[in-house]
């Protein structure tokens, strides 16, 4: 995650020692109190026998496997999922014990200087990240939701993609252009029956003279969009991995990934909040 975090031996990754035991702690009380072992055993399709103890809560919470570094992280990513979806029909006073539980757990993890953090929403783990960068996707998608609900959704997971436990580039890049979408092209091609991005930047890219930022450049006038073109450009050509067999074709690495998520952030905050005009 170079570039994107603290330096490294601020932070453990994986579950140290000093994590262990009040991880697995919390892990016993949540999959007791609401019941979740089997339904967070299922998800990671774990060894049968886990379900079969006496207490399975007890069990899951402690299980290791030598060969998946991973696991313990994955069953507490999938405990706060599965306790995300159980709250979703719960009655208010659930919610709010449940919640101090999260609070509690996330408390944990900071103490502990743990590489990992729960999102936002409370729906899993992610790398921890700079949290002026957190800060900036976090108005991004208050932006975003305000001109479109679907641009904050794609933007909240191009971020999970992006900083899950288990990252996925491709699908990170390409929820981030889908979230940038949803907001240019019904300001800039309301009419395109089947607007992209790509048309997008060719408008502005063309129209550049009809339009401007409401920042000056050094003269005192309004800026022209000139790094308005060069972002969405850079987020549109930078995809590499939309078609195959190219020449240019390659997977997106995890380093793009991070930076199409930002770059559309900030893309996103510009457009909903009107930093481009028409002039």
């Amino acid at each position: 995650m170079a570039g994107t975090t603290e330096p490294a031996p601020l932070w453990a990754e994986g579950v140290p020692d000093h994590l262990a035991v009040p991880v697995r702690q919390w892990l016993y009380g949540v999959l007791r109190d609401y019941s979740l072992a089997a339904r967070v055993a299922v998800w990671l399709k774990l060894p049968s026998h886990i379900l079969d103890t006496q207490d399975p809560s007890a069990t899951l919470a402690a299980f290791e496997d030598e060969t998946n570094p991973m696991l313990r992280l994955e069953i507490i990513d999938a405990t706060l999922g599965c306790l995300h979806r159980v709250l979703e029909t719960a009655h208010h006073s659930e919610i709010g014990i449940a919640a101090e539980s999260v609070m509690e757990l996330e408390e944990i993890l900071h103490e502990g200087d743990s590489a990992f953090t729960i999102s936002r929403d409370g729906s899993g783990l992610e790398w921890r990240i700079n949290e002026t960068l957190h800060a900036t996707y976090d108005k991004a998608v208050e932006a975003g939701a305000s001109m479109a609900q679907t641009a904050a959704d794609h933007l909240r997971a191009a971020f999970s993609e992006a900083y899950g436990i288990k990252p996925d580039p491709s699908a990170a890049y390409s929820r981030a252009i889908k979230a940038v979408e949803a907001v240019a092209s019904p300001l800039f091609l309301p009419n395109a029956p089947e607007p992209t991005l790509g048309k997008v930047r060719s408008h502005l890219d063309q129209g550049r003279h009809k339009y401007e930022m409401v920042i000056a450049d050094k003269t005192g006038a309004p800026a022209s969009i000139d790094a308005v073109v060069a972002m969405i450009s850079l987020l549109w050509h930078g995809q590499r991995d939309r078609h195959e067999g190219g020449p240019t074709s390659a997977p997106v690495t995890q380093e793009a990934a991070e930076t199409a998520v930002h770059t559309a952030a900030i893309l996103i905050h510009w457009i909903s909040n009107g930093s481009i005009q028409k002039k």
